[in-house]
Parts: structure tokens; C-alpha cells; sequence
């Protein structure tokens, strides 16, 4: 995925999770969230990139959840865009 797709997914998982860390959001939900539908031919999500970074984790119940970490990106991202 481009820097920009995972951007995407990360302000995603930002808005679906109400920006709280650790709150586990369905991929399904992520797909939706980025304009990907039900039927969609591409590649499906892959959080690697954005799970090595330290960004987002998998929770036990195969959800996805930003980190403190991917919190405090994307504020920092946000702060960053707003200049």
C-alpha cells in the first residue's frame, strides 16, 4: 500500500474508533470507511506496514486498533496538515 492509502486507513481507524487507542475496529468497517465495497477486486487491506510501525495492533477478536503511537501520529499529521 502507498503512504498515502495507509494515511487512509489510519484516518480510518481514527474516525472509527472515536481516536481512542486500543478500541478495535472491523476491517470490514475500514473498507467501507476508505470507499472499497463489498464486491471490490483489490488487493485486501494489509495493517503490516501500519503494525510494524507501531502504529495499530490486532486485537484477539481479529479487530484492528490504533496504538498510542498511531494516536499521536495522527495528531501530529493533523497539527502538521492545519499550517
Amino acid at each position: 500500500m502507498s503512504r498515502r492509502d495507509l494515511a487512509h486507513v489510519s484516518t480510518a481507524l481514527w474516525d472509527l474508533s472515536g481516536g481512542k487507542s486500543g478500541s478495535g475496529v472491523a476491517i470490514a468497517d475500514v473498507d467501507v470507511a476508505i470507499g472499497r465495497g463489498r464486491d471490490d477486486m483489490r488487493t485486501p487491506l494489509n495493517l503490516h506496514s501500519l503494525y510494524v510501525e507501531g502504529l495499530v495492533e490486532q486485537l484477539a477478536d481479529g479487530t484492528w486498533a490504533l496504538t498510542d503511537d498511531g494516536v499521536q501520529r495522527h495528531h501530529d499529521d493533523e497539527g502538521y496538515a492545519g499550517r
